[in-house]
């Protein structure tokens, strides 16, 4: 039996305990509010066509549905629960005023420990079992978010963007004047590059993932981590026959934990001194490491596929190449150092108002979108939009179809489902853009990504030239069925020639402040 199969029978069993579990709850009499409407069924069990949707597309179907029935917000029928699933932004602003009772923080404090398998102990200081959404309460979870945004919205965030940028400087330079004689597979490239300059900015000279062993594990792990999280009551024995992610989450464990016993916190960014120093008060080193894994997995797992398509759109697009240099050639001086050589300086602080790049960075994040939000539903309440209200039950789930906001046309017009790369370079539509999430539930490490993503792409633009080795982009395709990333890796992987735009021997370039 091969492993999509055993994968698929994981998932049947999984969802027939989920029914079994669910069947035993009573749910208390609310008020006499309808529900969202259903999602029509093709057959006279609803739940059935459900089952099989999950079946062939995993965590997917959720936002197949939400695309393709538009609905502002719909129901998903199982025995003893519901999935609401959101199509449009009609309640989005009542779903967002309510954090407490519709909780992201709450599914991710029950989903995270499971992904990364801590023990008992780990995951009752990790959770937030009250399932508070606000800023307040007393969990791991919560501590670790807002010490996150208090680093990167402080001076501390301003340097660890320009380290970021500076060690993507120097990593081109590294390249030197190669030439790529080969072609290159542009998502393999981009994917290293991505995340040897961002993990290098957070965890510092002892930095793990240099070692291409632990990258390879990381996303073995960031492959399987839904299926990790699903199989977290099982036997390792036996999961580790049935997911690769696994082994690759035990090695990141491993590399971690020796990174913490080694110190190498002290000598890294404070986003990650400060998280060891308030998670080392409750939970021991392998523990911490453990959570680490889930840290390395929002650094990462969204950044280099965000950084890929963007690379992808824009490289594909001659005009839009031209526009991007034009506008950094603006933020850039040049001078000659005493040996006589060519030294080209970007303006970092000034990069973030080159309106090109960004808007061609954020649409992307748009246009290939592929996640969604989660919200559990903590007690009975109800999302309102002008005089219509709906019930949603405590123990159901809402699901915001990311895809489904991000193409709707009567919020962005004909031409939603076309990237567009100048799109942002007027205000987004309220409530319409979730490349990053919205309110409480934010990302909170966006500047960081956003910073990280256009210097990467802006010293790749000014240095080299791209071309498919066929002559022509064809479009690599997403997936995204197995991920818990908003933007999903390419299918394909295209193979393109990078040629250097200047004597690299007599040419360089570099980010300045």
């Amino acid at each position: 039996m091969d492993q999509q199969m055993l994968k698929l029978l994981l998932l049947v069993a999984y969802i027939a305990v989920v029914l079994v579990f669910f069947l035993s709850r009573r749910h208390a009499k609310g008020p006499k509010i309808p529900e969202p409407p259903r999602v029509p069924s093709s057959i006279p069990v609803p739940w059935i066509n459900s089952v099989y949707g999950l079946l062939r597309r995993r965590m997917q179907h959720f936002v197949d549905v939400g695309v393709k029935w538009r609905q502002p917000i719909s129901t998903i029928a199982l025995p003893g629960m519901n999935i609401y699933v959101v199509g449009s932004t009609k309640f989005m602003t009542s779903i967002q005023r309510q954090p407490e009772v519709l909780s992201a923080r709450f599914f991710f404090g029950q989903i995270i420990p499971g992904m990364v398998g801590v023990n008992k102990q780990s995951f009752d200081s990790f959770a937030d079992i009250k399932g508070s959404g606000s800023n307040s309460g007393d969990s791991l979870l919560l501590e670790g978010i807002r010490a996150t945004k208090r680093i990167l919205n402080s001076k501390s965030g301003s340097d660890m963007n320009f380290d970021a940028a500076n060690i993507i400087n120097c990593n081109f330079e590294h390249l030197g004047q190669e030439k790529f004689d080969q072609p290159v597979d542009l998502w393999e490239w981009i994917r290293r590059e991505t995340v040897l300059a961002i993990s290098e900015s957070t965890y510092g000279k002892n930095n793990p993932f240099w070692d291409p062993e632990i990258r390879s594990a990381f996303w073995d792990f960031a492959d399987d981590s839904i299926w990790l999280w699903l199989t977290s009551a099982l036997p390792n024995r036996l999961v580790s026959k049935m997911l690769k992610g696994l082994n690759g989450r035990e090695k990141l464990v491993k590399a971690l934990h020796e990174y913490f016993t080694r110190q190498g916190h002290e000598r890294g960014s404070p986003i990650v001194s400060t998280h060891y120093s308030i998670f080392a008060k409750y939970i021991d080193h392998n523990e911490i490491a453990r959570f680490e894994c889930a840290n390395a997995m929002g650094s990462f797992a969204n950044t280099a596929p965000a950084t890929f398509w963007t690379v992808w759109h824009i490289f594909s697009n001659p005009a839009l190449v031209a526009d991007i240099r034009a506008q950094i050639t603006a933020i850039t001086s040049t001078r000659q150092d005493e040996d006589g050589h060519v030294v080209h300086e970007i303006s970092q602080k000034r990069l973030r108002e080159e309106t090109v790049l960004f808007s061609a960075l954020e649409e992307t994040s748009r246009f290939r979108t592929s996640g969604m939000g989660v919200r559990m539903v903590l007690e009975d309440t109800t999302v309102s939009s002008g005089e219509e209200t709906f019930l949603l039950k405590k123990g159901g789930v809402v699901v915001i179809a990311n895809r489904a906001l991000h193409t709707d046309k009567s919020t962005w017009g004909d031409d939603a489902d076309t990237f567009v790369a100048s799109r942002f370079q007027q205000k987004a539509p309220p409530m319409a853009f979730r490349g990053f999430g919205q309110g409480a539930n934010a990302c909170c490490g966006k500047k960081f990504a956003l910073h990280a993503i256009s210097s990467f792409v802006a010293m790749l633009v000014m240095r080299y030239d791209i071309e498919p080795v066929d002559g022509v982009w064809v479009e690599p395709g997403q997936d995204g069925r197995d991920t818990t990333s908003q933007v999903a890796s390419p299918v394909g992987r295209p193979k393109v020639s990078m040629v250097p735009r200047e004597d690299a021997g007599k040419v360089s370039w570099k980010f300045v402040p």
